[in-house]
């Protein structure tokens, strides 16, 4: 992933295969620590992981501000089954979105 285009590689050659452009695309594999509390945070500020800040500053702040202005508003993940989409959106635990 290089900002908002993801790419699917071949891993046998490592041949980009097809490459997607979305408005907002998120890594969550790696390049994250764990804090005491247990919050996934970013490993560094030049990480790509995208904690759950970035996926709130990025999209959820504007839904909800629009929900309360009473506008209807609807955030819609895309993506393969497991690959993290409801943990973007939603997370768990001491991950979840911001209160």
């Amino acid at each position: 992933m290089k900002g908002n285009i993801t790419t699917v590689t071949n891993p046998d050659d490592s041949a980009d295969v097809k490459s997607f452009t979305y408005d907002y695309s998120y890594w969550s594999f790696d390049g994250c620590k764990e804090e005491p509390n247990g919050y996934f945070a970013k490993q560094s500020p030049n990480s790509k992981y995208a904690d759950q800040n970035t996926v709130y500053n990025d999209l959820g702040g504007g839904v909800l501000a629009n929900a309360w202005a009473c506008y209807n508003s609807t955030l819609f993940a895309y993506g393969q089954t497991g690959s993290g989409k409801s943990w973007s959106v939603i997370g768990y635990g001491s991950n979840k979105g911001k209160k």
